[in-house]
């Protein structure tokens, strides 16, 4: 007997609040028990308990966790690190996608599969899941970091190399060209909407701030962040740069420095505590234990070459920025972490038949995987030095 929507939601939201809670008192990420209580549910034999519209409305509180999660750090990210940063996130971003890139695509020539398969892989392999490693960034305090700012920003430019690829591979399974065409308009209807929405939402700011109403503040200003990603997501841009951009410019409009921290506190409170874990469950439930065995080493060596073209990406970056080579090995796992996109373009590609099962199933596991190491990855390389996450000398590159 299926479990009825309610039922799933709480139930799997019990367990990953205990198994987070546990990871949390060893000191590790909550992430991590969040991630396996979807995958605890993903089992075959729980899975059937769980139908098809409870995945789907599972699906849909991910989406939004992932919204609120952007929406959040745009509040809290630090502008003017942000802003000194932004060189080095753009180099370590285009590494970063192009290296894993070519390693995937050529991996799966060398395997013996076809173009439209390679370039599937390969985007796949050089996308990055910037909520799930933000979460790890807020859980370690490490977020307005130098290393955490150019991770968030180099995530956030990684989210226009996820609107390229997700509509070339649309392309190949529509085969029209015209939505990869409009693209540039796209990107600047955007542009123009997002200037006047920064020049007007002070105004209305300041209204609903008259009323000295903490809840009609926090409703106007979830409903405006939720607006802002739907626009970007109307525009084929995706949410998470809506969601992003909005809590930015909720930052810039707030004046109060005491309101500034009641808006974060607030929405830090409801997203972590009830929506956040459903994207971490949902990232669980598309694990496939069989899935390993069938294809064991395709998924290993998928595996191995995705995280490597992730390291070696973010190695080869630090000649050309103001980083050591200890915090772009670093950078490397965070960019590593995979799990949103990627996961939406190999389930676009399988359901066309662009992609055989065993690949589709690999990348799968790949982005769980992938997912997984980097709060361990994290953890460890803290606990032995947090002075990583700081300015280092130019001297340490080459140490």
């Amino acid at each position: 007997m299926a479990l009825d929507t309610l039922t799933a939601v709480t139930a799997s939201l019990a367990v990953s609040f205990v198994l987070s809670e546990i990871f949390f008192r060893f000191k590790y990420p909550r992430a991590i028990g969040q991630i396996i209580a979807g995958m605890l549910f993903g089992i075959p034999i729980l899975k059937v308990l769980i139908s098809p519209n409870v995945i789907d409305d599972i699906g849909f509180l991910a989406d939004v966790g992932i919204i609120f999660l952007l929406l959040l750090i745009g509040l809290e990210i630090n502008l003017e690190k942000f802003r000194k940063a932004e060189r080095d996130a753009v180099i370590i971003s285009l590494f970063c996608a192009i290296v894993p890139f070519a390693f995937g695509f050529i991996l799966m020539k060398a395997i013996g599969y076809s173009n439209i398969v390679a370039l599937v892989v390969g985007a796949a392999f050089s996308l990055t899941a910037e909520g799930t490693t933000l979460k790890v960034l807020i859980d370690m305090k490490a977020l307005n970091s130098k290393v955490g700012i150019i991770i968030l920003g180099a995530g956030i430019i990684d989210d226009l190399f996820e609107v390229i690829f997700l509509s070339v591979v649309l392309v190949l399974a529509h085969k029209s060209i015209s939505s990869l065409a409009v693209l540039p308009i796209k990107l600047i209807v955007f542009v123009i909407v997002v200037y006047l929405t920064y020049k007007i939402f002070p105004f209305f700011l300041k209204i609903v701030q008259k009323e000295r109403s903490r809840i009609a503040l926090l409703s106007f200003i979830i409903i405006f962040g939720l607006t802002v990603a739907l626009v970007s997501k109307k525009l084929e841009l995706g949410p998470i740069i809506g969601a992003f951009i909005a809590g930015i410019i909720i930052h810039l409009s707030e004046h109060s420095k005491y309101e500034h921290r009641e808006t974060i506190r607030e929405i830090e409170s409801m997203t972590f505590a009830f929506i956040i874990p459903f994207f971490f469950i949902n990232i669980g439930l598309n694990f496939d234990v069989s899935s390993i065995a069938q294809n064991f080493w395709l998924t290993a060596i998928i595996l191995l070459i995705a995280t490597l073209g992730k390291l070696l990406g973010a190695l080869i970056a630090t000649p050309f920025t103001d980083l050591s080579l200890r915090q772009t090995h670093l950078i490397g796992w965070g960019m590593n972490s995979r799990g949103a996109i990627e996961l939406v373009i190999a389930e676009v590609a399988r359901i066309n038949n662009l992609i055989p099962i065993e690949v589709y199933s690999a990348i799968v596991i790949m982005a769980i995987v992938t997912t997984l190491l980097f709060p361990v990855v994290m953890k460890a390389i803290l606990s032995r030095d947090r002075g990583i996450l700081k300015d280092e000398p130019a001297l340490a590159k080459t140490s």
